[in-house]
């Protein structure tokens, strides 16, 4: 049984999957993950009667999103795989999100808050019966995706929420729809999936080296910088 956690964005998520979903749990947590996250845990295995001996893999969404949120997503994550001795997944948050997408679509494009009117996205498309990354993980500000991305392609994920009006204003014809589009299965049961597929695969993380992939360019004091100082 795999223990699943999500706090990349807003959202604070925990799942059980075994065979198949057990059950989940999320709220908006406004970003207090470090005071929900324990708590959510304990419910969830509570609810379904599952003991911390029952499991045998931790997972934890791995970013892009919330400096502080994947922080705490994985320090609690790396915690529960160090105690309980089982191995750690990390999922890609939005790879998981367009796990979510039904194949026929063909072109999604996930998108993560980044800072102001930023946003973190990759293009995915459908082929040879899997979802493929057409570009790396980018960041972007709001106006200039629409000249990025060419075609028709659908937009999803927590920054499509956030920047939903001038997305479509942005895209226009070129936004494509599916049946229920805007109420797509929770990002922490697309995590518990992917967690998964990767533990039957044997993809686990070394706890050690595990880090969040934020994905931001951060900037660096420039060596000539640096050396000038005392």
């Amino acid at each position: 049984m795999i223990l699943a956690l999500d706090t990349s964005g807003s959202r604070c998520g925990v799942a059980l999957w075994s065979s198949d979903l057990i059950g989940h749990r999320e709220s908006d947590s406004a970003l207090r993950h470090n005071e929900l996250l324990l708590h959510q845990i304990q419910a969830l295995l509570a609810v379904y009667e599952v003991g911390r001996a029952d499991l045998r893999a931790v997972a934890v969404s791995s970013g892009p999103g919330s400096f502080t949120g994947l922080r705490v997503g994985l320090a609690v994550a790396k915690g529960l795989c160090w105690s309980l001795r089982l191995p750690l997944i990390c999922v890609p948050t939005l790879e998981a999100y367009v796990h979510a997408i039904p194949s026929h679509v063909g072109r999604v494009l996930p998108l993560m808050p980044a800072r102001a009117d930023e946003v973190y996205w990759s293009l995915f498309e459908w082929e040879a019966d899997a979802w493929t990354a057409r570009t790396t993980c980018r960041v972007s500000q709001i106006g200039a995706l629409s000249t990025e991305i060419s075609g028709k392609v659908l937009l999803c994920g927590e920054g499509y929420e956030r920047h939903r009006d001038q997305l479509r204003t942005l895209f226009a014809d070129r936004l494509m729809k599916i049946p229920g589009s805007d109420s797509l299965e929770p990002l922490i049961v697309s995590v518990a999936r992917l967690a998964a597929v990767r533990f039957a695969s044997l993809q686990f993380e070394d706890l050690f080296q595990a880090e969040p992939a934020y994905h931001y360019p951060f900037l660096r004091k420039s060596a000539s910088f640096a050396g000038s100082r005392g």
